[in-house]
C-alpha cells in the first residue's frame, strides 16, 4: 500500500462512502454514528464506532473504556463509543482502510503496519534502539510522535496520540533462545511489516507475515513456532498455553497508535475536539500506567513458561546483525524522520 489510497477505484469508493455519509447526515435529526463528517451541534449525540483486534481483557481496550467514560464527563453524554473487540470489525490492516475509507470512525493498532500506509512509521522499527520508557515518551509525546502523526492526515486519517503496547518479547515452542544461532530454522510469525521481517531473516528465522486474530491456531498446529508480542499481550491472547519459551529482546517497542477518521474528526466542533483531547491525554496516563503494571503481573502469573533474561553481550550479539535492516529503515522511512528518532533516543 502506498501513502495515497492505492488505485482509482478505492479513491472512488472513498468518494462515494463520504457523500453518502453526508448524506445520510441531512437526514438525521437526532443521534449521529460516527463515521459522518460534519458538524457536531451542542444538543446532536455523536455515537462513534470503533474496532480494534486485541481482547476486552487488554490494556488497549480498557484504555477505550476510560476514553469513553472521560468523554462522556466531558460532554455531557452527547459523545460516546461503541467498542467491537477481538477483530470483529476486521484484522488490523481492515480496521486501518476501514478508518481511512470511513466505515469506522476510530481504531488502535499496532505501529507496524501503519508502515504499509505511511512510510514515515517504519522508523518507529529501528530494532534495539529504545533503551527504556522514558526514552520511548520522549520519542512518541515530541517532536518525532507529532510528525508521524501529522503524516496520517493526507490519508484520511487522524492521529490522536499513543498508548502502552510494551516492548515486544521473543516466545517459542522449541528452545530457549540465547543466541541468534537459536534461530535457525525457526518458524517465526511477524506482524505484515517489511522491516520486521528483514530482521528475523538477518537473525535466522524463516519469517513469514499472519493477521494477529490468526495466530493461535496457527501456533497451536505448528504453521508457526515462534512470534513475538509484549508479555502482557501473550498471556491475554493465552499463548501460553501453545509456547513454552520467552527470551525478554526487547528488541521493538511498537505503541497502540489511536486513529480516527479525518472527516469525522474535522466535523467535530472546536469545544468536542478539545473535550476528546483532553478525555484522550487523561487517558493515555491511565493506560499506559496499566499496561506497565500488566506486563509485570502476566509473568507472575504464568506458569510452565521459561523465561530467558539477556545479558548485554547477548543482546549486543543480536543488535550487531541489524547493520542491514537500520540501512532498509532510513531507506524505507526516509532520513528525515529517522534522524529525528535517533536523535531523540541519544
Amino acid at each position: 500500500m502506498s501513502n495515497q489510497l492505492a488505485t482509482p477505484l478505492r479513491r472512488r469508493i472513498l468518494a462515494t462512502g463520504l457523500a453518502l455519509a453526508a448524506f445520510a447526515l441531512a437526514g438525521c435529526s437526532g443521534e449521529q454514528k460516527g463515521t459522518q463528517p460534519a458538524t457536531t451541534a451542542t444538543n446532536q449525540k455523536l455515537v462513534i464506532k470503533v474496532g480494534h483486534a486485541a481482547t476486552e481483557s487488554n490494556t488497549g481496550h480498557k484504555g477505550l473504556v476510560e476514553f469513553n467514560r472521560l468523554l462522556g464527563e466531558k460532554t455531557g453524554g452527547r459523545i460516546s463509543l461503541e467498542i467491537y473487540p477481538n477483530s470483529q470489525l476486521g484484522s488490523e490492516r481492515e480496521l486501518i482502510e476501514a478508518v481511512q475509507l470511513g466505515s469506522v470512525g476510530m481504531t488502535f493498532v499496532s505501529s507496524a503496519p501503519l508502515g504499509g500506509f505511511k512510510k514515515e512509521f517504519f522508523a518507529l522499527d529501528l530494532p534495539f534502539v529504545f533503551k527504556d520508557r522514558p526514552t520511548v515518551y520522549k520519542v512518541l509525546d515530541g517532536e518525532p510522535g507529532q510528525y508521524l502523526l501529522k503524516s496520517l492526515q493526507d490519508i484520511n486519517i487522524q492521529g490522536l496520540g499513543f498508548w502502552e503496547n510494551g516492548f515486544r518479547q521473543l516466545s517459542n515452542s522449541k528452545v530457549a533462545v540465547k543466541t541468534p544461532d537459536d534461530l535457525k530454522g525457526i518458524k517465526m510469525r511477524t506482524m505484515e511489516n517489511e522491516v520486521h521481517l528483514a530482521a528475523w531473516k538477518e537473525l535466522g528465522a524463516n519469517p513469514a507475515p499472519l493477521a494477529f486474530g490468526e495466530l493461535f491456531t496457527a501456533l497451536q498446529q505448528g504453521t508457526f513456532d515462534a512470534q513475538e508480542t509484549p508479555i502482557n499481550l501473550f498471556r491475554d491472547m493465552k499463548f501460553f498455553e501453545v509456547q513454552k519459551f520467552i527470551t525478554k529482546t526487547g528488541h521493538l517497542y511498537s505503541p497502540f497508535v489511536i486513529l480516527m477518521s479525518k472527516p469525522l474528526y474535522d466535523g467535530l466542533s472546536e469545544a468536542d475536539k478539545q473535550a476528546m483531547a483532553e478525555a484522550f491525554e487523561a487517558a493515555k496516563a491511565y493506560q499506559r500506567d496499566l499496561a506497565q503494571k500488566s506486563d509485570a503481573e502476566a509473568e507472575a502469573q504464568m506458569t510452565g513458561i521459561t523465561f530467558t533474561e539477556l545479558s548485554d553481550a547477548e543482546k549486543e550479539a543480536f543488535r550487531a546483525k541489524m547493520g542491514p535492516v537500520y540501512g532498509l529503515v532510513k531507506k524505507k522511512a526516509g532520513e528525515e524522520i529517522v534522524k529525528k528518532v535517533l536523535q531523540a533516543t541519544n
